[in-house]
């Protein structure tokens, strides 16, 4: 019993600084991570509306900090499309990843797919 308790100061500061350790790696250690983020379109031309199939969401591939990535819930990533200027008719827009909303810290490294295609067509009464 005498092995255990010898040095327990040395022993419980090698304790501490091990968790510490530990610690340390899991919250600086990056990650990545695919998920749905949805669809939101802004300005899009009065008069008009989305005719047809609309995709909900897009992949989106993301790199951050293990911690912020499992923290990460589907209502804080959202791809932003804007249709200004958009004539009726087939649009296909390419999806950036600078249109992709994230919080602090998460990047963007891919969207799929790249391109969507939409029908804008006049509003029906």
């Amino acid at each position: 019993m005498s092995v255990l308790t010898q040095h327990w100061e040395l022993k419980l500061l090698a304790l501490g600084l091990s968790l510490v350790l530990w610690g340390f790696v899991m919250t600086s250690e990056k990650a990545e991570l695919i998920m749905a983020a949805p669809l939101e379109l802004d300005d899009i031309p009065a008069g008009l509306e989305v005719q047809g199939e609309r995709p909900e969401s897009v992949d989106v591939q993301l790199r951050g900090l293990r911690g912020a990535l499992a923290r990460l819930g589907s209502d804080r990533v959202r791809a932003r499309l804007n249709l200004a200027g958009a004539r009726p008719g087939e649009v296909v827009i390419r999806v950036m990843p600078e249109q992709i909303a994230v919080p602090h810290g998460v990047t963007v490294l891919r969207v799929s797919p790249s391109r969507v295609r939409l029908v804008l067509g006049p509003v029906r009464s």
